[in-house]
């Protein structure tokens, strides 16, 4: 009898391409939803309820190519890629604030396409604000069966993209404390979707999935001018668990940098600067294991302005004067 990897083969599946195809339905199980290494600038994608606590509308955008070099044997790109940009902004009169996401991943031949769009009610906690947010989502997953090129012919590889739609819900908590704690927990993929994909019936089913963070920001004692972040960010999905710690220095509120590592996977560097209402940061992810190739590049830009509205001047007749 055939193995898995000799039918793949069979069909002219071969080299990286066997292991990408064979490893997709076993990330379909596990972990579904893309990974980040600025995860303290993406606290609205996976949380609804950070909506809003800043008191500004921010909206920020996050490139992400991981394990350079990872090719099929056509030179077609078959890493993870991931693009992401979200915004959110406090609305006083929903006593609280909004937020929208969109995200697109591709990893091998498949593509995700996420919407979401969220609500927070945020109030007044110890010295620090609360947030309880929730958000429906809309996810577009595709599988272009015309990559595959098979040897036999087959009919469950028609050459035709297939797609399924899924709607999906997440909640999340968050608290900030300004220039001090941030601690927050969130699901995603609530309602846990199941449809099949593709002719052949292949099952795709959304796994709920985890988060937690927290942060403190430390100042210096002698020089104030520098700040030290660390934090620790959990990724959980019913079945794997995934931590990030990270120490991140901030000079005089305009540079920063720091260290990120990945429990058993990746160590990652991180570079950035603040001008003004503008922040850019660039991080490299260094692979722990084989299958990390030449590593992963990911691009940070995020822009926050407030809306200052001018207070209109209240008259006030006097009978004296009438």
């Amino acid at each position: 009898m055939k193995s898995i990897q000799d039918r793949f083969k069979s069909y002219g599946l071969s080299g990286t391409l066997v292991v990408i195809v064979f490893l997709l339905p076993l990330i379909g199980k596990g972990q579904q939803e893309p990974q980040f290494t600025f995860n303290q600038f993406n606290h609205t994608t996976v949380n609804p309820g950070y909506a809003g606590l800043r008191d500004a509308i921010c909206v920020t955008g996050i490139v992400r190519q991981q394990w350079i070099g990872m090719n099929d044997e056509e030179g077609n790109h078959v890493a993870p890629e991931t693009f992401v940009v979200s915004a959110d902004a406090p609305v006083r009169l929903l006593r609280g604030g909004v937020s929208a996401v969109v995200m697109q991943d591709k990893i091998g031949y498949f593509k995700d396409v996420y919407v979401k769009l969220g609500y927070s009610y945020n109030r007044s906690l110890a010295s620090g604000e609360l947030g309880i947010g929730i958000n429906v989502g809309f996810l577009n997953k595709s599988l272009d069966f015309s990559k595959l090129k098979p040897v036999e012919q087959d009919p469950l590889l028609n050459g035709a993209s297939e797609s399924i739609m899924f709607t999906d819900m997440g909640f999340g908590v968050f608290y900030v404390q300004p220039g001090g704690l941030y601690m927050g927990v969130s699901a995603t993929q609530l309602l846990e979707g199941a449809r099949p994909l593709g002719k052949g019936g292949l099952e795709y089913d959304l796994k709920r999935h985890y988060y937690g963070t927290a942060g403190y920001e430390l100042t210096s004692m002698r020089n104030p001018a520098f700040t030290f972040i660390p934090s620790v960010f959990v990724k959980f999905d019913g079945t794997t668990a995934q931590v990030d710690l990270n120490g991140m220095i901030e000079y005089n509120r305009k540079i920063f940098g720091g260290l990120t590592y990945r429990l058993q996977e990746t160590a990652a560097v991180m570079i950035g600067m603040n001008f003004k209402d503008l922040s850019f940061g660039y991080a490299y992810d260094i692979p722990l294991s084989k299958i990390g190739g030449a590593g992963s590049h990911e691009v940070m830009l995020r822009y926050c302005f407030k809306l200052e509205f001018e207070k209109t001047q209240k008259s006030f007749r006097n009978t004296r004067f009438l």
